[in-house]
């Protein structure tokens, strides 16, 4: 069942050039909107986990990942949006504009289609590290690629890494003659920062260290007069069309039940999604803090998100509680790792440096971390047949940066998944007891009743 309603919701995407060494300058322009005031709630466009925690650990607020191969169809992936958006928060897109080519940009097609199922506008951050005309013809032969419906989501535009305000101005001159868009103004060279790396930011003892550059720069930013034209920035957000979207009446499993979410800064690198289907179905979903130590009794089940397990390990060592309530819901509940939270449930796992650590010991199986990298490998996941119950399709995502060796696993494979580009499909969503373990991100959004069927299982 479902039901249409209208929303209005403020929303922009600010998509920069990609750059894989420097912080992207929406984030920083984010940082200073929010140190003027504003509430953000903000959301990666396609699948990036280094934007997801970064954002996560620099505005304190849940990122949502928005993607149109993990949520295929069009009216679901509004749903999400409208499930996760904040009306009284600048929701902020944050997107790759596309690959730099000499005097081309190869446009994100997924920022394309993101922004015209949203109805959403876009800020194009440019990267101008030469003259003013050489900048200018990227950004005309950049609105020529548009297609029309896309170019009329852009009224406004930015730049980063001007040489100095003289160049800007020639820059704005040029843009004038040729474009009908406004220019906003453009963030220094020397307020962008490089990426720190993904482990440092999320370390509960040098996050914050890792962070204050970036942190400074945004402040900075904000503190420049006329640098940026903040207020065309925010009024953009705020003029936004209503849309209407179909709201789906999803099934629940008859009485509420209550699932506990592990709350960890290292345990976020999947967004937020999952959590609010979660919601969505019925059920009733509560903030498990690492550092809380309580009773853990009354949880029909414990979810514990994808993201840096060993970084979660390290600090829960003293929460006692914590990880007797893990242990119980494989036994009296249910218990769901996804992702790279899964090695530290089993008996080993080794470190990057090769070095190796006693797991959980929860399960029988062995993982492996290697150096973060932020490659991950789309898959369709199909659900094996059981006795009176026909298999179910999902999507998702396999990260490059860790591993499970099953060898000795006695879990029964619900799954069986196949990356794009692979030949053969590999077992996952292994059951044992009351627990499933998941080694690859599955986004629940693709399939929501059979993510119903599955914690009923």
């Amino acid at each position: 069942m479902s039901e249409s309603k209208g929303v209005y919701i403020p929303r922009i995407i600010l998509a920069n050039e990609k750059d894989e060494a420097m912080i992207p300058p929406s984030v920083i322009i984010a940082c200073a909107l929010q140190q003027k005031g504003y509430r953000i709630k903000p959301f990666v466009v396609g699948i990036d986990e280094y934007l997801v925690a970064l954002l996560h650990s620099l505005l304190g607020e849940p990122v949502t990942v928005l993607d149109t191969f993990l949520v295929d169809s069009p009216a679901r992936l509004r749903e999400l949006f409208v499930a996760t958006a904040d009306a009284s928060s600048l929701n902020v897109l944050f997107a790759s504009l596309g690959e730099p080519q000499d005097e081309n940009i190869a446009i994100d097609q997924n920022l394309l289609t993101i922004a015209e199922q949203l109805d959403c506008p876009v800020i194009p951050i440019f990267i101008s590290k030469g003259s003013s005309a050489f900048t200018a013809r990227r950004v005309v032969r950049f609105s020529r690629d548009l297609p029309k419906s896309a170019y009329s989501l852009i009224n406004a535009i930015a730049f980063t890494s001007v040489p100095n305000p003289r160049e800007y101005q020639l820059l704005e001159l040029s843009m004038g003659r040729d474009l009908p868009w406004t220019a906003l103004g453009y963030v220094p060279s020397f307020i962008l920062k490089e990426r720190p790396k993904l482990t440092s930011f999320l370390d509960q003892a040098y996050g914050l260290q890792s962070l204050f550059p970036i942190k400074t720069a945004a402040a900075r930013l904000a503190a420049m007069e006329r640098q940026l034209d903040w207020g065309i920035i925010v009024a953009h957000a705020k003029c936004c069309p209503q849309f209407n979207v179909d709201v789906q009446k999803f099934a629940t499993i008859g009485q509420p039940r209550r699932v506990g979410v592990i709350r960890h800064p290292a345990l976020v690198l999947g967004g937020d999604n999952n959590e609010k289907l979660l919601g969505a179905c019925g059920f009733d979903v509560v903030s498990l803090d690492f550092k809380d130590k309580m009773a853990y009794n009354d949880f029909d089940f414990v979810y514990v998100p994808h993201g840096v397990g060993y970084l979660f390990l390290k600090d829960i060592a003293d929460n006692v509680s914590l990880v007797k309530a893990l242990a119980a819901s494989v036994f009296k509940g249910k218990l769901i790792v996804e992702g790279g939270s899964s090695p530290i449930f089993g008996k080993a796992f080794r470190f990057p440096s090769e070095s190796a650590m006693s797991g959980l010991s929860f399960f029988s199986y062995e993982g492996h971390y290697e150096d973060y990298s932020n490659i991950c490998y789309k898959v369709r996941i199909e659900s094996v047949p059981s006795e009176g119950r026909p298999g179910r399709s999902f999507r998702g995502y396999r990260p490059s940066w860790y591993g499970l060796n099953i060898r000795d696993f006695d879990g029964v494979p619900l799954w069986m998944v196949r990356q794009e580009g692979a030949q053969a499909p590999t077992e996952d969503c292994w059951k044992t007891r009351g627990a499933l373990i998941l080694s690859v991100r599955a986004e629940f959004w693709s399939n929501p009743e059979a993510t119903v069927e599955l914690l009923n299982s």
